[in-house]
């Protein structure tokens, strides 16, 4: 645990800097743990005999952020990106007759799962850069507060079979509280129509959830623990920003419908 501590001092002003710095930082940041998470992600498949397209989905992902940061291309890349990608695998498959089927799959699920989702983050540096703070509330935020709930109110396992720690009441606690810090951020920043933003903290707090059981279920399903040990106590980038994966995306369209309905 204070290990554990320690990494998320050191981590947390870095986190401080690259959201406020802004601009490159962010282009950075989410470029470099794409690419991190990618080989993590990937080593696990390895481990049990697949060959994923590694040299393939890093360019891809390299290029996909270079042209989005560069470009002013907003949420259209993702398509175009994902297009791209299929493409690409289907000639490698074409030439390469040794690449199975599984390969190309998890190819395809490694990019839209980590850069796809990740990059929803950039794009929001490019429009309105407070709005990234909440990926983090509705990701680590909603976990802290399932933690400590689970810890003194939990008694109902919510999926054991995939994570034997996490309850229902947990659950319930990281959602509730997931609501309350999104209010007081809506309120700091002097959002409007805070009313608005409780479904969408109630929603995130979900989402986070699935993508940490989500991860969890990969771990489980290959007998592994974590996903790497870069950061001390945490294990690998996946297993850090594995929520954060999911909350990216639903932040990025969530507020993008509030925005829109409030122009109305």
């Amino acid at each position: 645990m204070l290990t554990r501590i320690i990494s998320g001092l050191v981590l947390l002003p870095l986190l401080f800097f690259v959201i406020i710095k802004g601009g490159i930082s962010i282009y950075l940041g989410a470029l470099i743990c794409s690419l991190i998470g990618l080989y993590e992600f990937f080593k696990v498949f390895e481990s049990s005999g697949y060959k994923p397209l590694k040299s393939t989905i890093y360019a891809a992902t390299v290029i996909m952020y270079t042209a989005m940061t560069y470009s002013g291309i907003l949420y259209s890349h993702i398509v175009i990106s994902i297009i791209y990608i299929i493409f690409a695998v289907g000639a490698v498959y074409i030439m390469n007759r040794k690449v199975r089927v599984e390969d190309l799959m998890i190819s395809i699920m490694g990019y839209i799962y980590i850069p796809v989702f990740l990059s929803h983050i950039n794009l929001m540096s490019m429009q309105q850069t407070i709005y990234i703070w909440l990926v983090f509330i509705f990701a680590w935020g909603s976990d802290t507060c399932a933690y400590f709930s689970g810890m003194f109110f939990g008694k109902h396992k919510l999926i054991p079979e995939i994570s034997p720690k996490k309850t229902v009441e947990g659950s319930i606690g990281g959602i509730a509280g997931t609501v309350v810090m999104t209010l007081v951020f809506a309120k700091y920043f002097q959002e409007p129509n805070l009313m608005y933003f409780i479904p969408l903290a109630m929603i995130g707090s979900t989402v986070s959830q699935i993508g940490d059981l989500f991860a969890s279920a990969i771990k489980r399903e290959f007998g592994i623990k974590d996903y790497g040990n870069l950061i001390p106590g945490h294990g690998g980038i996946l297993d850090r920003f594995d929520s954060i994966l999911f909350t990216a995306p639903l932040t990025y369209y969530g507020i993008t419908f509030i925005n829109y309905i409030q122009n109305l």
